[in-house]
């Protein structure tokens, strides 16, 4: 089954390992937390493309609804293509953590003075 392990004591990696592409991101600035997980600006090292990286810790998801709940969220997210929804980039996982891979929303703002 998806997102099984995690004891809650493990660190963020400082670079994110996707096992399956053997893509490797670096984990950059601290962007925000909801519920589960922190965000993190994430650089794919090897084009230096910029992603926001949700990372949710395992031991966060361990009841059977909450992980159903994640591969919900996945699996709709993957779906959807509209430009007023944050783009869907991928999803990965290693012993402690699931990374979910974003669009990165860069906030203009205008003053008029």
């Amino acid at each position: 089954s998806f997102f099984l392990g995690g004891d809650g004591k493990a660190n963020i990696p400082d670079v994110l390992l996707d096992p399956r592409s053997l893509k490797r991101y670096a984990r950059g600035r601290f962007l925000g937390k909801g519920g589960f997980a922190k965000c993190y600006e994430i650089t794919d090292l090897e084009t230096d493309q910029v992603f926001a990286g949700k990372v949710v810790p395992k031991a966060m998801i361990v009841k059977p609804h909450q992980r159903d709940k994640m591969t919900s969220e996945i699996a709709i997210h993957q779906t959807l293509d509209h430009p007023h929804v944050v783009g869907f980039h991928g999803f990965f996982e290693d012993e402690d953590f699931v990374y979910v891979v974003l669009e990165i929303c860069r906030i203009q703002v205008n003053l008029v003075i």
